[in-house]
């Protein structure tokens, strides 16, 4: 199973605010095909830039993509406008028998 973990991040305008973390999602999948899918119709042709990690062996592995997008809320008057940034992250879920595990 394909587990995807989502940190939405957001920001204003100005170039004095900061990113803050205002919302987080785990999305599971059957397989990678169907994660990319979703990812694809979740977030069409916005920037995309990958996320890497150190390995144990001083390399780096590619385990993600950050998405960065305008966004908007409508609802309110008026229109509140923000930056946002979701960091995409990729695990490989497998289920753990309980009895072999010392």
């Amino acid at each position: 199973m394909i587990q995807l973990k989502i940190t939405m991040t957001g920001k204003g305008f100005s170039p004095k605010d900061k990113w803050s973390v205002f919302d987080g999602q785990t999305k599971e999948f059957n397989n990678m095909i169907d994660a990319k899918k979703w990812l694809k119709e979740k977030y069409g042709k916005s920037k995309r830039s990958p996320i890497f990690v150190d390995t144990v062996l001083g390399k780096t592995k590619q385990v993600g993509y950050v998405y960065g997008f305008r966004n908007a809320d409508m609802s309110h008057v008026p229109v509140e406008k923000w930056l946002q940034q979701d960091w995409v992250h990729f695990y490989l879920v497998n289920d753990l028998e309980i009895n072999n595990v010392t």
